[in-house]
């Protein structure tokens, strides 16, 4: 029986005194005593058979060592007055007017946690670090979670729902980067940790993180001073013959995510292009019956590549999800990649 299960049986601190002599009876008759005339039982009583007795002494034990000890630590608790938690401002980053600047001296304070936290955990740490006041543009999770992919730790995948996920490469989880599943507040939750050796690896790069959050800051005020919104005025995503040379050649299978990615790097710094999702070049290859999207029995959609695709080079991969259920992961080789680029400017 779990502690939490302990602690929803018994509420009330006087029950305490009633476990206590409820242990003390259970021990005398285990003892073949009579717990309220102190008189030896007979010898025909159930509890002098051995068998009995042991479990009365067992279940006497569980009481003292496991329940009573439980109920104790909840009447201090609740007589205890609870510390006030203080909290340090949220960095805002829409009132940002300073680029970020994290100093050696600012970053000594940065504590490694021995247990892993997740790469948002760092992020916030971080921010803390930043002086009250200063107008600095904070960190986000994006301005780490892309260094880590371009320096090949993460890799977007796609997750329940189509949402986009940053998990761990080999060469991540080498470095101390490590997928994670939990059910958070009724949620099924997949996202990446990082142990005292990845938070050290996101501080030796943290110039590049903090290049990638003042490039939004430089990005909001080039648009303000031109008096438009961040996220008017952006061209269509395409790509010049010049810049598709610089895709990578790779020819092993990666997730569509990893597609976009590729893609969205061609794009300089500053880009007034938008960037692609990965949603849009599944949805092509959709469109041109490549991939069929099917429902399990439980209405959860999913894609298989279809004959016409697997021909062009889509592939499935078994991988282990939630709760250790195998599921077809779709994946993208040479092949298919190539379709991609050769009809990347009718995506968007």
């Amino acid at each position: 029986m779990s502690e939490k299960i302990h602690e929803g049986l018994f509420k009330m601190p006087a029950e305490i005194k009633i476990l206590e002599r409820a242990e003390m009876y259970l021990r005398k008759l285990s003892c073949g005593v009579n717990p309220l005339t102190e008189e030896t039982l007979p010898e025909t009583d159930v509890c002098k058979q051995e068998r009995i007795s042991k479990c009365l002494t067992y279940v006497a034990d569980y009481l003292k060592q496991k329940v009573m000890p439980v109920m104790e630590r909840r009447e201090r608790t609740v007589l205890a007055p609870k510390p006030q938690k203080v909290l340090k401002p949220r960095q805002v980053r829409e009132l940002a007017t300073e680029e970020l600047v994290l100093t050696p001296e600012m970053l000594s304070k940065f504590e490694i946690s021995d247990e892993p936290v997740s790469v948002s955990g760092v992020v916030r740490r971080l921010n803390f670090l930043i002086p009250r006041e200063s107008g600095m543009m904070p960190l986000v999770y994006a301005d780490v979670a892309e260094v880590l992919s371009r320096e090949g730790i993460l890799l977007k995948q796609e997750g329940d729902k189509g949402k986009e996920l940053n998990l761990p490469t080999p060469r991540g989880e080498e470095l101390g980067f490590a997928k994670v599943e939990a059910d958070i507040r009724g949620h099924h939750s997949v996202y990446t940790k990082c142990n005292a050796d990845a938070q050290k690896f996101i501080l030796e790069n943290i110039d590049k993180c903090v290049a990638q959050a003042n490039e939004r800051l430089a990005k909001r005020k080039a648009y303000a001073e031109s008096g438009e919104s961040v996220r008017s005025g952006k061209e269509k995503f395409h790509v010049t013959e010049d810049q598709l040379k610089n895709y990578p050649t790779d020819e092993s299978p990666v997730p569509v995510s990893e597609i976009a990615r590729r893609l969205n790097d061609l794009l300089p710094q500053n880009s007034n292009v938008e960037k692609i999702y990965f949603k849009t070049i599944r949805d092509w290859f959709v469109a041109q019956n490549y991939l069929e999207e099917k429902k399990t029995v439980l209405g959860k959609i999913f894609f298989e590549p279809t004959e016409a695709g697997a021909q062009n080079g889509i592939v499935t991969e078994t991988r282990v999800g939630k709760n250790g259920e195998n599921y077809d992961a779709v994946l993208y080789n040479g092949t298919a990649q190539k379709l991609v680029l050769q009809h990347v400017n009718e995506l968007a």
